[in-house]
C-alpha cells in the first residue's frame, strides 16, 4: 500500500475533509534545515499523506481529550490515554499481553508510532525510488527534528535542527561517538588530560571508556572515576556518593574531587539505570561552569531522563546529551538522539566514527567540504552520515515528538509527562515500603540498606528502583517468575530486582507488580517455586 492510499488504509476518509480547519505547523520549506534540499510541498504525495494522518489525530485527541488535564495523580484520565494512546492489553491472543514496567530498558510503542511504522514500510514494499525517498528523509532529518528541537527545549533556537542533533541507532552510539572521537580531533590528550565519569554510569558511558584506556594505551590517570557506596547514606571518602545522600553536597564535593585543571570531559549519566540516581545536573553543571569555564565538555548520557524530564536544554548548559527513542519516550525501536549544543562548537571536539553518506544520500562533499582536506560539518550534522537507516523509523521519531508536546493529546507536554512519572515513582516507594517487609525482616530499620535508588530526596530519583532480595533468593529467578506467574516484565541486574514505571504504567499496575515480586519471594522462600533457574540478567 502507497501513500496515495493511505487514508483509505486507515479509513480516516471522513474526517479529512475538515483536516484542513486544524492546520500542521511544519517549516514553510526544508531548506531552512537541510541546506541543498530542493523541495516544493506542492509535489509531495507521500508527506500530505503524513500530514493527513497527523491532522486526523490532532482532531481526534482534541475532541476526546480537550477536558483531560491529566494532573499527576488522575488516574481515570492517565488510563483513558493508556487505552487510547498505547496497545491493548489483550490477555487473549496468540502472545498474551505482558504488562511492562520496565521503562529503564524498553516501552510499548505509542499506536500512532506503530501505525506510522507500519505504513511507512508498506510505501517501501511499493516503492523505494530515490524521489520518494527523499520525501521520507525530509520527514524525519527536517520535521521530524524540528519537533525534537522544541520538545528538548531548544524551540527559541535560531540553530537550524541538523546542526543541533543527529538521529542515530541508540544511545550507546551516541556515548561512543564520544569517548571513541576525542583524541584523534586533538582535542584530548590522553598523556596530561583526563575525563571523569561516575561508576553507576551505563556501560557505554563507563566501561567503554576504560575500554578505549586500555587499547589505545591512554595513561593511568586519563580515566577518573567517582564511586558510589550503595545501600549507604554518607560517603566513605570524598571522591564516592551515597546511593542516599543526605542532600546535593556529596555529589558536589566528589565532582570536586575527581576535576583538576587537566580535566576535558565530564561524562555522566544524569539519571542511573544502575542505582536509580537522578543526578541534580543544573547544580553539576552550575558548579563545572562557575570552577572551570567553558574549557570542559559536559555530557549527560540521557537514556533514562529523555522522554522523562522536560529537559529544557535551552537554558541548561550541557554540551551534549545522548537518548534512545524506544525506552522512555515509548517512540520507534533503533533510533537514537545525539545533541550537541550550537555556540562553542563542542561537536569539533569529537571526530565522528563515520564517514559515509545522510538519509538524502549525500555526503559531506555533497555540501560542499573537501575529504581530502579532512573537512566536514562544525555541528552535530557531522554525526548524521551513517548510511541506510530505517525510514520508518526515522519518520515515527516525528510522531514521538508531536506526541510528547501535545500534537495529539492536547495537554500533553513534557512537564506533565515529568509530573507524572515522578508520581509514579513515589507510588513504587510507597508500595516497595509496604511490600517489602514482609520478605524482610528490618526492613522498617534501614529502608537505605535494602533499596539502591534514593529515597529521602524525591527531587534525587524519578521512577526507576532497584533493591535487594532477600538472601538466597536470586533476583534472575524472581524476574522469571514474574513473568511466567504474573505476566509482568521488569528487570534484573548486578544483583538487584529494578522497577521503571512510565506513562504506558498505572497506580493499579505498581500495587499488583510489587505484590507479585513479593508473592514470588514468598513461594521461592517456601519451595514452591525453583530458585536459580534464570541466569542471565538483562540490564
Amino acid at each position: 500500500m502507497n501513500g496515495i492510499t493511505r487514508r483509505r488504509f486507515l479509513g480516516y476518509i471522513a474526517g479529512l475533509a475538515s483536516a484542513s480547519s486544524v492546520p500542521l505547523t511544519l517549516l514553510s520549506d526544508p531548506r531552512q534545515a537541510i541546506a541543498g534540499v530542493a523541495y516544493n510541498p506542492g509535489s509531495s504525495s507521500v508527506l500530505k499523506d503524513i500530514e493527513d494522518m497527523i491532522n486526523q489525530w490532532s482532531m481526534e485527541g482534541a475532541q476526546r481529550f480537550a477536558g483531560d488535564k491529566l494532573e499527576p495523580s488522575n488516574e481515570l484520565q492517565w488510563q483513558r490515554l493508556i487505552d487510547f494512546y498505547f496497545p491493548p492489553r489483550d490477555k487473549t491472543g496468540p502472545v498474551p499481553y505482558c504488562t511492562s514496567v520496565n521503562a529503564a530498558n524498553l516501552c510499548p510503542s505509542l499506536r500512532y508510532v506503530d501505525e506510522m511504522v507500519q505504513w511507512v514500510d508498506n510505501v517501501l514494499a511499493r516503492d523505494i525510488s530515490f524521489p520518494l525517498r527523499g520525501e521520507l528523509a525530509t520527514a524525519s532529518q527536517a520535521y521530524a527534528t524540528d519537533a525534537i528541537k522544541t520538545w528538548i527545549g531548544q524551540g527559541a533556537s535560531t540553530c537550524a535542527p541538523p546542526c543541533l542533533m543527529a538521529l542515530t541507532r541508540n544511545t550507546t552510539e551516541g556515548n561512543n561517538i564520544l569517548n571513541n572521537g576525542l583524541v584523534d580531533s586533538g582535542y584530548f590528550n590522553p598523556s596530561q588530560d583526563n575525563v571523569v565519569v561516575w561508576d553507576q554510569n551505563h556501560p557505554t558511558n563507563f566501561q567503554a571508556w576504560k575500554y578505549r584506556k586500555a587499547t589505545k594505551k591512554w595513561d593511568d590517570g586519563s580515566v577518573r572515576i567517582i564511586g558510589t557506596d550503595l545501600f549507604a547514606q554518607q560517603p566513605s571518602s570524598n571522591m564516592r556518593i551515597p546511593s542516599d545522600p543526605q542532600s546535593i553536597d556529596p555529589i558536589i564535593k566528589a565532582l570536586d574531587t575527581a576535576m583538576d585543571k587537566h580535566t576535558r570531559v565530564v561524562s555522566l549519566s544524569w539519571q542511573s539505570n544502575e542505582c536509580g540516581m537522578l543526578l541534580p545536573m543544573g547544580d553539576v553543571v552550575e558548579f563545572i561552569r562557575k570552577k572551570y569555564g567553558n574549557n570542559v565538555h559536559i555530557h549527560a548520557d540521557s537514556a533514562q531522563t529523555f522522554g522523562v524530564l522536560d529537559l529544557k536544554l535551552g537554558g541548561l548548559d550541557v554540551d551534549s546529551i545522548a537518548g534512545s527513542f524506544h525506552k522512555w519516550p515509548c517512540g520507534p525501536k533503533m533510533v537514537g538522539l545525539l545533541y550537541m549544543r550550537a555556540d562553542n562548537s563542542p561537536a569539533e571536539r569529537f571526530l565522528p566514527n563515520n564517514w559515509g553518506y545522510d538519509e538524502y544520500i549525500k555526503t559531506p562533499e555533497d555540501y560542499g567540504y573537501d575529504a581530502a582536506k579532512g573537512e566536514i560539518d562544525a555541528d552535530a550534522k557531522r554525526f548524521s552520515y551513517l548510511g541506510q537507516q530505517n525510514d520508518a523509523t526515522l519518520v515515527s521519531t516525528w510522531i514521538t515528538a508531536l506526541f510528547h508536546t501535545g500534537r495529539f493529546h492536547p495537554n500533553v507536554n513534557p512537564k506533565v509527562i515529568e509530573n507524572r512519572i515522578a508520581h509514579l515513582g513515589n507510588l513504587t516507594k510507597d508500595a516497595l515500603y509496604a511490600g517489602l517487609p514482609q520478605v524482610i525482616k528490618d526492613f522498617k530499620e534501614r529502608p537505605y540498606y535494602y533499596i539502591a535508588t534514593p529515597t529521602t530526596h524525591a527531587s534525587l530519583r524519578s521512577s526507576v528502583f532497584l533493591f535487594k532480595t532477600p538472601p538466597g533468593i536470586d533476583p534472575g529467578s524472581v524476574m522469571q517468575h514474574v513473568y511466567t506467574e504474573h505476566g509482568y516484565a521488569i528487570a534484573a541486574l548486578a544483583g538487584l530486582l529494578r522497577i521503571a514505571p512510565t506513562i504506558n504504567n498505572t497506580k493499579t499496575d505498581i500495587d499488583n507488580v510489587v505484590k507479585a515480586v513479593i508473592d514470588v519471594i514468598k513461594k521461592m522462600q517456601k519451595g514452591k517455586l525453583p530458585k536459580n533457574i534464570h541466569q542471565r540478567s538483562y540490564a
